[in-house]
């Protein structure tokens, strides 16, 4: 199986949608969320991307992995803190 990465599924507006999901969800709530608000609605175009059918689940738990290892949350913040402050912290 090919690897593949979100920007082989999601558009970048998809993308920060969920980026701003994972950042407002509580704990243990994000891949439940994420599977049935930003990926089953878009799940027959994404089954054609990739050219295979997908569990919505899956999906949203290999977005919330990404974002973990990537430390997206860090990211996010130190952006902000830089825009508000002209100076990273």
């Amino acid at each position: 199986m090919k690897n593949f990465g979100i920007s082989d599924f999601l558009t970048f507006a998809e993308s920060i949608a969920a980026i701003r999901l994972f950042l407002k969800s509580k704990k243990g709530t994000f891949v439940k969320q994420c599977a049935e608000e930003i990926i089953t609605p878009i799940l027959p175009r994404i089954n054609e991307k990739l050219g295979r059918e997908n569990d919505p689940m899956l999906l949203a738990l290999m977005v919330e992995n990404i974002f973990i290892k990537t430390c997206v949350k860090k990211k996010v913040k130190r952006t902000i803190n830089y825009e508000r402050n002209g100076s990273e912290h």
